[in-house]
């Protein structure tokens, strides 16, 4: 309604406006551009002007009022929406830093108990190790000192027969005395070699354990104490960038607002969720760096996307990008993870 009123007093100005520039016209018609007359409707204020000035006062109060009347008619109203879709745009921004801040709570937390469960793990099983190699070593030199006892006392139990047996039957005895002397050495031959293959299996034995061990406990390419330089990616530069915005270590990175620091180190938000991902990977044990640029590309982004795949479908997924990286020459074939790899990833990112 306002606006409307508004419109009609433009008009009405810009039409008085028109007709004075048409009562200067009729002036000029008769008299000099230089002549005094009474302007039409403002001869009350100015009761004399030269025709000359009348007129152009006239055309630019015309033009003047009719642009006034143009821009009120044709402007736009502010949409009525506007102030509540911002409203509620900044509603879901505090919803999002508020979801952002408990995301980074909870993935503290999770690599605080996944750090202490791995160490229990760790201590657990190096005790049980400690334990079986101690038993092991108790049970070899309890057989050496068995074997040695019984090969002691089999000797003394063949000289003091041959020696009986010599004082009763002479010659025929040193004979028997030389085969049961053979045949002793013989003895004692075959009880080393068993020894000595007794040795080999329990040394092999040994192997096989530490081999096991080094399987069972599976260790990170990086930790939360790691500078961001340590993943793929962050070269010495972005380094010192991401120093200046307090991100110091590994942990800071994963937790940070990935939208935040790509405005302060002037960097796509892209590519900061790209490196918060490899970190994220690179901390689950058994991950390399050509594993966790794989598992990226197969669509996991976190550690939890992770610990939810079926192990079958992301192995499927996992060798096809395999074999278009072998075909580029990114990766060899010896490097390509196998299917036991892949189970043993989703275990680790499920503790």
């Amino acid at each position: 309604m306002k606006r409307g009123i508004i419109i009609w007093v433009l008009a009405f100005l810009t039409f008085l406006s028109a007709v004075n520039t048409f009562n200067a016209v009729l002036h000029g018609v008769d008299k000099e551009a230089e002549d005094a007359i009474s302007p039409y409707l403002i001869r009350y204020i100015i009761p004399n002007m030269k025709i000359r000035d009348y007129f152009w006062i006239s055309v630019a109060a015309t033009c003047v009022f009719l642009a006034l009347t143009c821009v009120v008619t044709f402007r736009r109203l502010p949409d009525p929406h506007l102030f509540w879709k911002i409203d509620k745009l900044e509603e879901g921004i505090a919803d999002n830093a508020e979801t952002i801040r408990s995301t980074q709570t909870s993935l503290l937390l999770d690599l605080e108990n996944t750090k202490r469960a791995r160490e229990e793990s760790v201590e657990k099983i190096n005790n049980a190790l400690v334990v079986t190699r101690g038993e092991t070593l108790s049970t070899l030199e309890k057989h050496e000192a068995a074997i040695k006892e019984t090969n002691k006392n089999f000797q003394k139990t063949t000289r003091e027969m041959m020696s009986k047996l010599e004082e009763e039957h002479g010659k025929s005895i040193q004979q028997m005395s030389m085969s049961l002397e053979n045949a002793l050495k013989e003895t004692h031959s075959m009880l080393e070699k068993a020894m000595r293959k007794q040795i080999d299996q329990t040394r092999e034995t040994a192997m096989r354990v530490e081999s096991l061990e080094r399987k069972l406990l599976p260790t990170p390419s990086l930790t939360s104490q790691h500078k961001p330089e340590d993943v793929k990616g962050i070269g010495p530069q972005l380094g010192k960038e991401l120093r200046t915005v307090g991100i110091t270590n590994i942990a800071e990175l994963i937790t940070a607002d990935p939208r935040t620091v790509a405005q302060e180190i002037r960097a796509t938000r892209d590519t900061v969720r790209r490196l918060q991902t490899i970190a994220q990977l690179l901390m689950i044990p058994g991950v390399e760096e050509s594993h966790a640029e794989m598992l990226e590309e197969a669509g996991i982004a976190t550690r939890k996307d992770l610990a939810s795949q079926d192990p079958i479908q992301l192995g499927q997924k996992v060798e096809a990008i395999a074999r278009t990286y072998i075909e580029q020459g990114k990766l060899t074939a010896s490097e390509k993870p196998t299917f036991e790899e892949i189970v043993t990833w989703i275990k680790q990112a499920k503790l």
